[in-house]
């Protein structure tokens, strides 16, 4: 019997051009191309400037094995990868697939993620880089804090994944005049791994930046959605449904409105209409998206406009006000009763995305309320409680899911604890908000909890100091539970008592400027207009 001969082992080339590591040869790393691939007609794709840590310990052989398991929404896609891939690309890729994938899920069931965006990254080379992208960054932030505007990532990971982010926007240039029907699809999802990853680094600028270019693609497409809440779109429904709520986030960050799909559906068909497809809790998200993507940027829009601002367009804003409270009534009364009757019987994956709807429909009726509302005028008692008892809703909802991943881009729990927070004259339901989203330590979209919770902090101190030159004028009583003590250095520290996760708990505070937040705010070129900054007067105070 003859013996075949076994091919000589040859050492993986770690350094030289991409090309030569991929054929495991020797390059001579010659600048700009080097000479093995041009002699051999080959196109040198260059030098990578940052290379993984070398793979090693129980971790890397646990994800080794995490590779061999087969996606289900790979199981369409015939062959792999239809291209080489580097050592450090597998690495990341397999981060990717097995991590950020489940983190961005998110609260709820997402074909995108699950399906869509896998199977592109296996099959479209830019969206492949840009997959690898987020896998290297999420990798590299994945047991730090959630960053703020201005920190920066110190990891190989955090530039790899930037290289490779450059890797996919080349291969997207490129394609820039393509005539090919699936292009537009993947500069969507392209986008949306960008918006991922600037997110995750804190890029606020950059992040807004994606979401306008993704709904410029959008709008040229003519995209409609049905009353029954489908759309009629060239592209996959869930990127249309995603760029939508990232537009009703953005807006609160200085973005505009540039897609009207939900406003055309919600302004022009009788509610009902839509209203009388909700027959099952489970489709409470889909018979909500509409209004949540209308009621939103409204909120932002007023929350920008000034007293004067207001009282000048009152009666424009007040009937679009009473229009978008009318329907959400109705929503939340028809939620109401679905849940008293079929709650109980979901399962553990349904009923967290009925809290999450809830809570993010609970949250947008308290912000159209006080939306109009003088900002120099305490709420009413039933505001009040209203804000109160939506604190509560959101730190019931947190408990259930404190092991949730670091990142998703759907946004309920922020929203909720920011406009109870902002609006509330209780100060004791104010630190107790801040706390929450100090505890809960997410990136939402583009609601960062630090941030978001030094912006609130940074609120509070304004209003605490107005409140204790008042005390010093008129010699006013202070509010329950709330002690200002002045320190031995000329700083004047609070004392603020409120209960949470049913324990009595105390905060104190130096009413001097939060450094963190004015640390990041020369980070942001669109600070100036943030509705949550201009709101609650920071940005005067912060010179933008």
């Amino acid at each position: 019997m003859l013996l075949s001969k076994r091919k000589p082992h040859r050492k993986r080339s770690s350094t030289g051009c991409r090309t030569c590591r991929l054929r495991r040869i020797k390059c001579d790393e010659a600048p700009d191309a080097c000479t093995n691939c041009v002699s051999t007609g080959r196109t040198c794709d260059g030098y990578e400037a940052h290379r993984l840590p070398r793979a090693c310990g129980p971790q890397y052989k646990q994800l080794k094995r995490a590779v061999a398991v087969a996606h289900p929404a790979l199981t369409q896609v015939a062959f792999g990868l239809q291209w080489a891939v580097t050592s450090d690309e597998g690495r990341c890729l397999s981060f990717f697939q097995h991590q950020s994938v489940q983190n961005m899920v998110g609260f709820y069931d997402s074909s995108l993620w699950h399906r869509l965006i896998l199977r592109l990254s296996y099959t479209e080379p830019a969206v492949y880089h840009a997959a690898i992208a987020l896998g290297a960054i999420n990798n590299a932030q994945d047991k730090n804090k959630v960053l703020r505007p201005g920190q920066k990532l110190q990891s190989i990971w955090y530039w790899f994944g930037l290289e490779q982010a450059g890797r996919s926007i080349s291969l997207l240039n490129k394609r820039h005049f393509s005539q090919d029907p699936q292009f537009q699809e993947v500069v969507l999802v392209c986008c949306l791994l960008f918006i991922a990853c600037e997110m995750l680094c804190g890029n606020y600028d950059n992040a807004c930046a994606h979401v306008q270019g993704g709904l410029q693609v959008l709008q040229k497409l003519n995209i409609r959605r049905k009353i029954s809440g489908e759309f009629i779109s060239p592209v996959d429904p869930c990127i249309v449904e995603t760029f939508l709520q990232l537009q009703a986030q953005s807006v609160f960050y200085g973005t505009g409105v540039h897609f009207h799909v939900d406003s055309d559906l919600v302004s022009v068909h009788p509610y009902e209409d839509y209203l009388g497809t909700f027959q099952r809790l489970q489709d409470a998200r889909r018979v909500c998206d509409p209004l949540l993507n209308t009621g939103w940027p409204f909120a932002a829009r007023s929350w920008k406009l000034s007293e004067a601002e207001i009282m000048a367009d009152y009666a424009i804003l007040h009937q679009e006000q009473l229009f978008l409270l009318s329907s959400m009534s109705r929503f939340l009364c028809r939620l109401d009763w679905l849940t008293r009757q079929s709650y109980s019987q979901l399962s553990d994956k349904e009923q967290r995305e009925t809290d999450m709807t809830t809570v993010n429909c609970f949250a947008l009726n308290f912000a159209l309320k006080t939306s109009l509302l003088s900002r120099n005028t305490p709420l009413s008692p039933e505001l009040a409680q209203e804000s109160e008892d939506l604190v509560s809703l959101t730190e019931s909802a947190i408990q259930k899911l404190r092991d949730y991943p670091i990142i998703t881009l759907d946004s309920p729990i922020v929203p909720a604890l920011y406009n109870a927070a902002a609006r509330t004259p209780d100060y004791s339901v104010r630190v107790k908000a801040i706390t929450l989203m100090r505890v809960w330590q997410h990136v939402e979209g583009f609601a960062n909890t630090a941030l978001v919770a030094d912006i609130l902090e940074e609120g509070l101190k304004i209003a605490l100091r107005k409140l204790r030159r008042e005390m010093i004028a008129t010699s006013c009583a202070l509010p329950t539970g709330l002690m200002f003590v002045p320190a031995t250095d000329g700083q004047t520290f609070v004392r603020i008592g409120y209960k949470m996760f049913g324990a009595e708990h105390e905060q104190w505070l130096s009413l001097e400027k939060s450094p963190a937040l004015f640390d990041a705010l020369p980070f942001i070129q669109s600070a100036s207009q943030w509705s949550c900054l201009r709101s609650l007067g920071i940005v005067k105070s912060a010179g933008a």
